[in-house]
């Protein structure tokens, strides 16, 4: 196998920002459904379960931000050739993730602000400027709820794409996040 050509890469920047993304998704997704199982009482576990799942998502948020910020600098590498429905396909759920990776977070922070509770950024308490509003609250709760459910499904959609071009087509297609290596030309 070569080496990959210059310019079918992602930039280093691009893989590292891909690469904490997934890990914080991954383990947010799996805390924010185990943390429901906390009992209310004491509230002490509970309180700090969710203090720590809104400082990942508000991180997650920060880090898309800069993502999408160096993506609008970078533009990524070509495709390999592969029928159109497929690469409309990747551009759709790469959007769908970009979009819903803001929303989601943006959704969580909303939520907790309307709950009437202070949101803390890893034990710094934030200014709260809205008011306990619960029809709010209830509403981006169920925002949130969905968004996490397309994100579950968007990233596993992701995976299965990225499987069948390691396993199927061996195209080389994950040596451009450093995963394997390029495919022969």
């Amino acid at each position: 196998m070569r080496a990959s050509e210059p310019g079918t890469d992602y930039t280093r920047t691009a893989v590292a920002l891909h690469w904490l993304i997934a890990i914080l998704v991954i383990a947010q997704f799996s805390w924010g459904w185990w943390m429901q199982e906390i009992p209310k009482q004491p509230v002490g576990p509970r309180v700090d379960a969710f203090n720590l799942h809104k400082s990942v998502g508000m991180t997650i948020l920060a880090l898309m931000v800069v993502r999408i910020l160096w993506r609008i600098g970078h533009r990524p590498p070509p495709l390999p050739s592969m029928p159109s429905w497929q690469v409309q396909a990747a551009h759709l759920t790469h959007t769908a993730l970009y979009a819903l990776l803001v929303i989601h977070p943006i959704s969580g922070y909303l939520g907790s602000e309307f709950s009437g509770f202070p949101v803390k950024y890893f034990g710094m308490t934030l200014p709260s400027w809205a008011g306990k509003n619960v029809a709010l609250k209830e509403f981006l709760s169920g925002v949130h709820l969905a968004t996490s459910w397309m994100i579950a499904a968007l990233v596993g959609l992701h995976v299965c794409g990225a499987l069948k071009h390691a396993l199927v087509d061996r195209d080389g297609l994950l040596a451009r996040m450093g995963i394997g290596r390029a495919a022969r030309t």
